[in-house]
């Protein structure tokens, strides 16, 4: 890619995010929405949500492979293209059907632009600066994802609900353009990695026998389980349900954890670069099985609000420790199949979690989802302590060289 700098890093690595995460928040608080206008039911409402989480599902391998073969920059211009385009088309959506399809191909171009850019950061990015600037790339990813719903909902208020799409396709004609002219492919990448671009079931088979890439996936599918499952679906549902809350509150509660996570990010990804991988993840994982089992346990808004803080602080560090480790891990290996292989266990995460948390409170109560994930998440900071090894510690590096006394 040249001569990096911080300029550089902020135009092209850091703003594109920032406008990508906007964009795809804006239209978060009018979805649910958008989809019922089309007189269908709650079960179709729910589907519009997750066609999106299974077109990233289904794309993030292939995307990876072809990343190999043809470039990260084309695939991420041509899913900027694709998510440009589908929200224009879903604002003039003339029936269900093909608002759905539109959906998913919204997964796909969020996919290839998500995929493309992971694996671009595997390229670029040197072991002791991987934590830093992925919290950087993530602080950024957490502004916009949070400024959008705000104007999302100011635009749908003033302009109708269809305005917000029209919105999206504007934020991404903007990503379109800075991914097209201050992203470029490092040299030489894809003629390194191009003849290895096809599926190969070895390669596969030898990435997850690597236990360290192996538990940093397990940790990326725990933290989208949760996420969607616990923090999006069973949090509301149970302040609403159980508290008696308002939109208003839950909003508040949301935004606690929301907000806590931006503040401690760069913070966190400083750590993982001094500490090592292995050990944020197992400390940030351990505070979010805590504050996962406390949320049954509170009774008003204010102690909601301070177990969202507590999630906050777990999730933290909980995107950004598990991608360094599998990044590092896979230094030697074909960067788009592991980062496509590391995603798809996110994306399996993203769309279990809701279904399976929501099945568990059907068939027991509110409660029940929240131990469950508790549980699950303790067996994965169990299972990274036993077989994770570390695979960076500026630490530990600077210990090894330190001069005798």
């Amino acid at each position: 890619m040249g001569e990096r700098s911080l300029r550089m890093d902020i135009l092209s690595i850091y703003v594109p995010s920032f406008f990508i995460f906007l964009g795809m928040s804006i239209i978060s608080p009018i979805l649910p929405i958008y989809a019922e206008s089309f007189n269908v039911n709650y079960t179709m409402v729910s589907l519009a949500i997750s066609m999106y989480a299974f077109g990233r599902f289904l794309a993030d391998v292939p995307v990876g492979l072809l990343s190999d073969r043809v470039g990260r920059r084309l695939m991420m211009v041509l899913g900027t293209i694709i998510l440009a385009v589908c929200s224009l088309l879903n604002a003039t959506a003339p029936t269900f059907a093909l608002f759905l399809v539109y959906r998913f191909l919204e997964g796909v171009g969020s996919a290839m632009w998500m995929t493309s850019r992971t694996t671009l950061l595997a390229d670029i990015l040197k072991p002791e600066e991987r934590g830093r600037v992925m919290s950087y790339f993530q602080a950024f990813m957490l502004l916009g994802a949070s400024a959008g719903p705000t104007i999302g909902g100011f635009i749908a208020t003033r302009y109708g609900l269809r305005a917000p799409f029209y919105a999206y396709t504007a934020v991404g004609v903007i990503s379109l353009v800075l991914t097209y002219f201050l992203i470029h492919d490092p040299v030489g990448m894809v003629k390194k990695h191009g003849g290895d671009s096809g599926f190969s079931w070895p390669t596969v088979k030898r990435l997850l026998s690597n236990s360290s890439f192996s538990m940093a996936c397990l940790a990326t599918f725990t933290i989208f389980f949760m996420r969607t499952g616990i923090r999006s679906t069973i949090i509301p549902l149970y302040a609403s349900t159980v508290l008696g809350l308002n939109s208003d509150a839950i909003g508040i509660i949301i935004s606690c954890a929301t907000i806590t996570n931006l503040i401690v990010t760069i913070p966190v990804g400083h750590a993982i670069d001094y500490y090592g991988r292995k050990p944020i993840i197992v400390l940030t994982l351990g505070i979010t099985a805590v504050s996962t089992l406390i949320f049954p346990f509170a009774t008003t808004f204010v102690t909601m609000c301070a177990a969202a803080v507590l999630l906050g602080l777990g999730t933290g560090g909980a995107g950004q420790a598990p991608l360094a480790l599998a990044t590092d891990a896979t230094i030697d290996e074909p960067h788009g199949l592991s980062m496509g292989v590391y995603r798809l266990f996110g994306d399996v995460g993203f769309v279990v979690g809701p279904i399976l948390m929501g099945f568990i409170a059907d068939n027991s109560n509110l409660s029940m989802p929240f131990y469950v994930t508790t549980v699950i998440i303790i067996i994965n900071v169990v299972l990274v302590q036993l077989f994770a090894k570390e695979t960076y510690s500026r630490k530990k590096a600077d210990s090894m060289i330190a001069p005798p006394e």
